[in-house]
């Protein structure tokens, strides 16, 4: 599995940075869009199960706000504008179709939250725009990675108490104490490295911060996994799962980053 893992991240981390740094800003919207679907599906897939229908509508919908979504450049009217027609088009196919109303407003409810969820992807792009945003969205990469390394181990090593075992079993308290750990120190290597107008200080806190919110932003997808009785989200990833799997604990810090950039 470890070695699945790492052979995945291998391969994907180098060409993210590559579509980052190198490529036009479309190429990311572009990747950010196909990955936005896909993980829409999965989330379908698992909230609708054998329910064709109503994952196929919720997908439309869901479709034309990731793709309002990544082609502007921040959050405005357009994207207020496809929420709006994409909860009209659900709520529609309640009354027009010949459906139980009590399932077809739960599947409405639950399609909506998969769009709004999956949606938080397009503060890449968002990002991307931002001066020096290339730079930040790698030190969200490095965050997510130095975290995810640190509960690894640290859990593996010195797990002992449950972090909240009714969601994720398998996370610890002492695991979650090594990702803020790691973070910490990535934090401020990359003070030194992308951001040396920044203070120390700064970087350290706000890398702990995005940590602390990742692994939130994880426990959020384990409690829908358990909700929907799924192991995992898909298998697009070796090693790593599904496109939910693999961007759960970088959706909440990817948003949280972008608003304190525009902010401050």
């Amino acid at each position: 599995m470890l070695g699945a893992r790492l052979a995945t991240a291998a391969v994907a981390i180098p060409l993210l940075l590559a579509i980052v740094f190198v490529a036009p800003p479309a190429v990311l919207s572009c990747l950010i869009l196909v990955l936005g679907l896909v993980a829409l599906a999965e989330y379908l897939g698992m909230a609708l199960q054998r329910q064709r229908a109503d994952q196929a509508l919720g997908f439309g919908c869901g479709a034309l706000v990731m793709m309002v979504a990544v082609w502007i450049v921040e959050p405005g009217l357009p994207l207020a504008a496809a929420l709006t027609t994409a909860v009209a088009g659900l709520l529609a196919g309640i009354v027009l179709r010949p459906v139980d109303l009590k399932v077809g407003v739960a599947n409405a409810a639950l399609s909506v939250m998969g769009i709004l969820y999956v949606t938080i992807l397009a503060h890449f792009v968002w990002l991307r725009h931002l001066d020096g945003g290339p730079y930040w969205i790698t030190f969200i990469i490095a965050n997510g990675m130095s975290s995810d390394t640190g509960a690894y181990f640290a859990g593996k090593s010195f797990g002992r108490r449950k972090l909240m075992p009714r969601v994720s079993p398998g996370k610890t308290v002492e695991g979650a104490v090594g990702s803020l750990v790691t973070a910490a120190v990535a934090g401020a290597v990359c003070q030194k490295l992308l951001f040396p107008a920044e203070a120390v200080s700064t970087m350290v806190v706000l890398a702990i911060l995005l940590a602390a919110v990742g692994q939130l932003g994880d426990l959020c997808e384990s409690a829908l996994k358990r909700a929907f009785d799924t192991k995992e989200s898909g298998w697009i990833f070796p090693g790593h799962g599904g496109v939910l799997d693999r961007i759960d604990s970088l959706l909440f810090p990817v948003a949280i980053l972008y608003y304190y950039r525009v902010s401050f």
